[in-house]
């Protein structure tokens, strides 16, 4: 018999500490899984939750489960703040100005502990904190370090706070080449000096390896084999970065094409070398190669997936702003579809087309945008018909050219009516005709730019 949530926390917090050989109370598993669920299920989270920890538990690693526990426990930007737990536990260690987090000045003596953490993350007291990404895995692992800090070795903190403080994603090499494993082996034996921790150098060794593999299970969807499994964990993250979407058929044609451009200048930026991490042969020269091929394939085709996107839906905003100004999605698009029941959709008008030489049928690109991503998300469809029509419409050189079109328009420096005169006519036309079945309010307005005043 399955059991629930919270009692599979409890079991995973018992059986980890038992096998540290930590003795902890029934009513201390209680409280620590009532904090990590309480955390975890908040209402923002779509990628981030429990079911993300559940993925990474070894019933042969205590170490390695305790990091799963906590690792993600504080997620500043989706929780939209702290809960008044985390930040009571916090709040002693950091401050907030503005949009930065300073680390306090001053800890005291008995503060061994978090003073361990700090020097993991190697940073100092009185540090400005630039980067949220690491705030977030930084607080994380205070959270966990004042909750069972108490209950295991120091030594075990320590490992528990490596495989937390390496899920920090994406770090380059260093200029002579290192990757920051390397540079962690040569801090780790001052770290363990200063706090007075026993590890050989075979121990850290193997806990940094921990780490490693700890850190690529965290992204472990980008070494995903069919790009459409990597679209699901990138939709899942849109409305935790984005929070206008947590609210299906409400948010706007803009805020939407905002969310995907957002997401599209990320993997733009993204060098795939540095998603997935090797440390001393782990993994293999076979594997991360492969896994690292695999992210490559994975940006590409969600960048080639997210242009055809933003350019579909940009025509909408457009042709939105230009006739009476931006709107819900759901006004022009339709609300999205629910099992059992017929909806009003936009694509159902627009004309069929004949296949034109540059379409592949049988591409990933065209799969993914004619049948969709794996998993449903309660925000978008999982297809994308109205991307599919233009990416048959437009030649890969006219979307290139409506792209930077649409660079223009979304700086400011091109109108709405400009950029739709900038598009083949077909395309808008089309578009524009179906939206005025759509969209009665706009009929007449959005009829002109069908072709048909009148």
């Amino acid at each position: 018999m399955q059991v629930g949530t919270v009692q599979k926390l409890i079991n995973i917090f018992n059986q980890s500490f038992r096998e540290l050989g930590a003795s902890v109370s029934l009513e201390k598993l209680e409280d620590l899984s009532v904090t990590v669920h309480r955390a975890m299920t908040a209402q923002a989270r779509h990628f981030h939750t429990l079911e993300h920890v559940f993925t990474f538990v070894d019933v042969n690693d205590p170490i390695r489960n305790l990091a799963a526990l906590y690792h993600d426990i504080v997620y500043f930007q989706v929780d939209m703040g702290f809960s008044p737990p985390i930040w009571e536990m916090i709040s002693p260690y950091v401050r907030q100005e503005n949009t930065a987090f300073i680390v306090a000045e001053n800890l005291s003596a008995d503060e061994r502990q978090v003073a361990l953490i700090l020097d993991v993350f190697d940073l100092k007291p009185g540090q400005r904190l630039t980067s949220i990404s690491a705030l977030n895995e930084f607080l994380s692992a205070l959270v966990m370090c004042k909750q069972i800090g108490s209950l295991v070795s120091d030594r075990d903190l320590l490992r528990i706070s490596l495989c937390i403080e390496a899920t920090i994603p994406f770090r380059p090499f260093t200029a002579d080449g290192k990757s920051h494993f390397d540079v962690m082996e040569e801090r780790l034996p001052g770290i363990c000096e200063r706090f007075g921790i026993l590890l050989s150098e075979e121990e850290r060794i193997a806990a940094i390896k921990t780490a490693v593999l700890f850190a690529n299970k965290d992204i472990e969807n980008f070494g995903e084999a069919d790009p459409s499994r990597f679209l699901d964990n990138t939709w899942n993250l849109l409305p935790e970065t984005n929070a206008a979407l947590r609210m299906p058929d409400v948010y706007s044609i803009s805020t939407y094409r905002q969310a995907l451009s957002k997401m599209d200048a990320f993997f733009e930026n993204l060098d795939p070398n540095t998603v997935f991490n090797q440390y001393r042969g782990l993994p293999s020269d076979e594997e991360y190669q492969q896994l690292t091929r695999y992210a490559r394939n994975n940006i590409r085709i969600a960048r080639e997936f997210l242009r055809i996107k933003i350019l579909a839906t940009t025509i909408i905003e457009a042709l939105a702003k230009a006739t009476g100004g931006d709107a819900p999605l759901s006004l022009f698009l339709g609300d999205l579809p629910r099992e059992g029941t017929s909806i009003k959709r936009l694509e159902y008008f627009l004309p069929e087309i004949d296949y034109a030489p540059w379409v592949d049928q049988h591409s990933i690109l065209y799969r993914l945008l004619e049948m969709g991503r794996t998993n449903d998300v309660d925000f978008d469809m999982k297809n994308s018909p109205l991307s599919l029509f233009v990416y048959r419409t437009m030649p890969p050189e006219k979307i290139e050219e409506a792209m930077e079109r649409a660079r223009e328009f979304f700086a400011g420096r091109l109108s709405a009516h400009d950029f739709l005169m900038s598009l083949d006519p077909f395309v808008v036309q089309s578009i524009a005709r179906a939206s005025s079945i759509m969209v009665y309010t706009r009929r007449q307005a959005l009829l002109k730019y069908a072709g048909e005043e009148n």
